[in-house]
């Protein structure tokens, strides 16, 4: 059997709860929760952005590219052992990844993050970089919306039918990239809220003090995120459970920080959850912490989108760089620095 077959077939029987997948192979929260967060979040983004990011189409596009770092696995490697630790963090009761830096105080760059790992013998790959691969999609998202932002003030301001109609060209394809980047990003906000993607305790609790005595044996980790969401949970019921918008402040590896803790912070009570097979069956108990935490990635990915264009506004565009809030004021032509100077 080739190792690719070896992986469809790992994956069919981990769906159905035969089968635990580590957390460099498991699918956090499966096509149905990963759809669900990205459907409603767009659904739920307030009137002031954009009707391109709030379109029909473009709910059921992020639904469905929120599954595409998972979809995009199995291509080899080096995709696959460098993308892989992008789904996870592997934090310690102590908040600690790995004896390391740590999940609530994030140094500011990977490579810092991955030198203060290395100081204890580990590094990014065997820990995970979740919340970079967060960080650098919302910042992403930031400069897709400056740059359609002044596409379409130029294509308004346009002295020229030749500029408007190069703006209008690029706005049209700045669209599609920037459809593309958040629905791929939305993916890792929301496998930020599954508690298995945030611990060491991924697929039971392995070899630590264990003094609740819960599950050490293999097997939760598929069995929560995928196989008891698709049967239990809809649409509906998550989106009863999402909290209006509430405008983010502070850097965003802050923001990051106390979302993934919030996260860390639901490990003990989802193996508390297990203890009573509340994920064995239709359990009302584990329907409701599931859906849960598919509200709170709804909630983060809705606020960062909404956050990300209102940050846009103070961005700058092309080299030379040229400022956003100058563009849409009229001050300022970027079509050059759009086009580039060389």
């Amino acid at each position: 059997m080739s190792s690719d077959s070896r992986m469809r077939v790992a994956f069919a029987l981990a769906t159905v709860g035969l089968l635990s997948l580590s957390p460099h192979n498991a699918l956090a929260w499966g096509s149905t929760g990963h759809r669900i967060i990205g459907v409603l979040a767009i659904r739920d983004l307030p009137p002031s952005l954009p009707e391109f990011i709030r379109s029909d189409d473009v709910v059921w596009q992020v639904g469905e590219l929120a599954r595409e770092p998972d979809r995009s696995r199995g291509s080899g490697d080096p995709h696959d052992r460098d993308l892989d630790p992008g789904h996870f963090v592997d934090a310690s009761d102590d908040q600690k990844i790995p004896e390391g830096p740590s999940l609530g105080a994030l140094p500011a760059t990977r490579e810092e993050y991955d030198r203060a790992l290395r100081a204890v013998n580990t590094d990014e790959y065997k820990a995970g970089y979740l919340p970079y691969s967060i960080i650098d999609g919302w910042q992403q998202l930031v400069k897709d919306f400056a740059y359609w932002r002044v596409d379409a003030a130029g294509e308004k301001l346009a002295k020229t039918n030749d500029a408007r109609a190069w703006y209008r060209r690029d706005r049209t394809l700045r669209e599609a990239l920037t459809i593309r980047d958040l629905g791929y990003w939305a993916h890792f906000v929301g496998d930020g809220t599954q508690p298995l993607h945030v611990s060491v305790h991924y697929d039971g609790w392995g070899n630590f003090p264990n003094p609740k005595g819960f599950t050490t044996a293999k097997g939760l980790h598929a069995r929560f995120e995928g196989a008891f969401v698709r049967a239990n949970v809809s649409e509906a019921d998550v989106q009863a459970a999402v909290r209006p918008y509430v405008a983010g402040s502070g850097p965003i590896q802050a923001r990051v920080s106390t979302y993934l803790l919030a996260t860390q912070a639901q490990v003990a009570p989802l193996y508390t959850l297990e203890k009573v097979h509340a994920f064995d069956a239709s359990d009302p108990k584990g329907k409701a912490f599931v859906v849960e935490r598919l509200a709170a990635s709804v909630d983060e990915l809705r606020d960062l989108i909404a956050d990300a264009w209102t940050a846009s506004g103070d961005a700058t565009v092309g080299h030379p760089a040229v400022a956003v809030k100058d563009v849409e004021a009229g001050k300022a032509d970027p079509l050059d620095a759009l086009k580039g100077l060389d």
